[in-house]
């Protein structure tokens, strides 16, 4: 007696549901063919709208009272579901007994623990959690939104994904016993996650090295892991073709090798201000030679206090003296303790910015002396190259032989994709790859190897981008320059002011200095020069050096008995020149100020096609005060102190801008 195609059914499990214990063995009843929801249940529009995974077990066997062999069976998707919303995956767990959970972690060996995650839990996270809190180093990468970590706590795992990332920097304090502290600064993580803590992870608390091995209650942290991902499970569906095939085809063309496994959504994060090119700026020396100065560094908060440098800074080129000790940078960011008093836990620098930051146990505030070589930060032109990953070259080790344009330090960047998720590899300016991977570079020879820490799709490229050393754009010119006039404008309260009267004092570098009223409407002295109109009570300072921070610039002067406001009317001549008397002579040298208002033309193109311009006028404003010697300070002119009588040139030649629209025909 032979086995008939309907003797050929389709088992259930023990447990159709989705509950943790669901799926089980096999059974005896079949599955009706042809009713509704007889496998799977309906879908309700929650389901719909926020999406949803069904797992159902299922066997094939044969119903049949004769023993006679089966010679082999197989199974198949024939059609796909008509909502385009929804889709079918068939795979094998490759277990007779199993259940939901089990082939839950199928579906999850997408990707498999690699290394150590660059961030460690901070405190104990608890079970129905969506978010963790975690603790990582300021230099460390953040984790991105779509990466999946593993929390391992003793034989208990799960493994979640970043759906969100709130980074914040905070100050923490240490005590290392005899009432002694000390203040460190790290990155605080608020990681959002997508699905709840399935129970309780066990966190450290906040040290210098990291965080402690236990928690408050004496458990054991939880290890946190980075994942790599890997092909753990093969899924069987169907994909329309994309192109129409024949008797004798080699190939076929599907429209995607890719199905929906899990419930996804799409998150858009805008960036700005990015570097078209290497990710990093460099740093290069501005001058041969060093400087020194006085910097003063203020508290940000307790424990903490911050400096800036005026000019981006060459790496291993900083000295600080501070405090009793002297400091020097190692090049990667760091000031460490070289001779005298050791008083500070860290002093970092920022060689782009300047910035420079010191911790101790007790805030630091006054001055320190630094000595440096001048440097600026600038990107340079990008070399690109790629590999191209083949079945023949695919592997985990490359090397890259960049010898004709060795790499500058900090600019190296190598990125591959593995089953459809880039990943990536950077030089932090010290020779070393770190990231997605491991490998070296060395800048002498421009010889680099790469290891990844997955394959490579086949048919996608290992790119690698730097900015040359031999870079051509950058040219160094050693000189000196003209240091730029610092200008401060001021109003004093009042007007009508006293000529030889004003006193300015201002602080430099720790001393004061002052500029002095000569009477005649000019400031002099160490502090630097100036004008002072004193009608109006309008100052213009010309200093020799900046003002210390923090300081304030004084004014002291005496008002004039009285002060007269006069409006005049006047009509220029040809040349441009109006005349009259001053009423109230005998009048004071230096206290004379006249302001009017002129009248400029413009032309402004008109937006019709052929209608030329029309033209605009713009109104100037025009002040002209006395130098105490019968003359105008800018202005062709004079005046008669005794008498009133003036002439003042207020009509000129001046120039104008023309704009010109030009309408190019298109045909279409």
């Amino acid at each position: 007696m032979t086995i008939n195609v309907d003797d050929v059914k389709l088992l259930k499990s023990q447990r159709l549901t989705d509950e943790e214990d669901g799926g089980g063995r096999a059974t005896g009843e079949a599955v009706i063919d042809g009713e509704m929801n007889n496998l799977f249940p309906d879908i309700s529009r929650l389901d719909r709208t926020l999406g949803r995974i069904s797992l159902r077990k299922a066997f094939a066997g044969v119903l049949t009272d004769n023993a006679d062999p089966y010679l082999g069976a197989h199974s198949i998707v024939t059609q796909a579901p008509e909502d385009p919303r929804v889709s079918v995956l068939l795979f094998n767990s490759n277990s007779q007994t199993d259940e939901r959970r089990d082939a839950r972690s199928v579906i999850e060996g997408y990707v498999v623990p690699s290394t150590t995650a660059q961030f460690e839990l901070l405190g104990d996270q608890f079970a129905g959690q969506r978010a963790i809190t975690a603790i990582q180093r300021v230099e460390a990468r953040v984790p991105e939104v779509g990466e999946v970590y593993q929390l391992v706590a003793g034989n208990d795992s799960q493994y979640v994904r970043v759906q969100a990332v709130d980074p914040t920097i905070e100050e923490f304090i240490y005590d290392y016993g005899n009432g002694n502290f000390i203040n460190f600064t790290r990155r605080r993580l608020a990681i959002s996650i997508s699905a709840p803590l399935l129970r309780r992870f066990a966190g450290g608390q906040a040290v210098p090295t990291g965080t402690t091995a236990t928690n408050l209650s004496g458990e054991a942290k939880t290890l946190v892991l980075a994942t790599q991902v890997a092909d753990a499970a093969r899924y069987f569906g169907l994909s329309p073709l994309a192109q129409a095939i024949t008797a004798g085809d080699m190939s076929i063309n599907v429209s995607s090798v890719y199905a929906q496994l899990v419930p996804s959504t799409m998150r858009e994060s805008a960036l700005i201000d990015q570097l078209g090119g290497a990710r990093r700026r460099f740093v290069v020396p501005a001058s041969p030679n060093t400087r020194t100065l006085t910097l003063v560094f203020a508290q940000v908060v307790a424990g903490h206090s911050r400096a800036f440098v005026t000019t981006p800074a060459a790496l291993s080129s900083l000295s600080l003296s501070i405090g009793g000790g002297v400091y020097a940078d190692d090049g990667q960011g760091e000031l460490t303790w070289r001779s005298g008093s050791n008083a500070f836990t860290r002093i970092t620098v920022d060689y782009e910015t300047g910035e420079i930051n010191a911790w101790r146990p007790t805030t630091f505030t006054g001055n320190a002396t630094l000595t440096y070589r001048p440097a600026a930060a600038i990107t340079g032109q990008s070399v690109t190259g790629e590999i191209d990953i083949t079945l023949g070259n695919r592997g985990f080790a490359y090397t890259l032989a960049l010898a004709n344009a060795v790499p500058r330090p900090g600019t190296l960047s190598v990125s591959y994709m593995a089953l459809g998720k880039w990943y990536e590899l950077r030089d932090l300016g010290a020779g070393e790859l770190v990231g997605e991977g491991s490998g070296s570079v060395d800048f002498a020879t421009g010889s680099a190897i790469v290891s990844l820490n997955a394959l490579p799709d086949v048919g996608t490229s290992l790119i690698y981008s730097y900015v040359s050393q031999i870079d051509d754009n950058l040219q160094t010119h050693v000189g000196v320059g003209a240091v730029p006039r610092i200008r401060i404008e001021h109003q004093l309260p009042h007007g009508g002011i006293e000529p030889g009267s004003v006193t300015v004092t201002t602080l430099q570098g720790g001393v004061s200095k002052t500029l002095l009223d000569n009477g005649a409407g000019e400031l002099d002295g160490a502090g630097g020069t100036g004008t002072i109109s004193y009608a109006s009570g309008r100052l213009v300072l010309f200093l020799a050096a900046t003002p210390d921070t923090g300081s304030t610039i004084s004014f002291a002067y005496e008002q004039a008995a009285f002060d007269v406001d006069t409006p005049m009317t006047a009509t220029p001549d040809t040349g441009g020149i109006v005349s009259g008397v001053i009423p109230g002579a005998p009048l004071q040298p230096g206290t004379v100020q006249i302001r009017w208002q002129s009248q400029r033309k413009a032309l402004v193109p008109s937006e019709v096609p052929g209608s030329g311009s029309f033209t605009g006028i713009q109104v100037v404003d025009h002040e002209a005060n006395d130098d105490g010697a019968g003359n105008w300070r800018g202005y062709t002119g004079s005046i008669n102190y005794t008498s009133g009588a003036f002439s003042l040139r207020v009509e000129q030649l001046y120039d104008y801008l023309e704009h010109e629209i030009q309408y190019d025909l298109i045909e279409v």
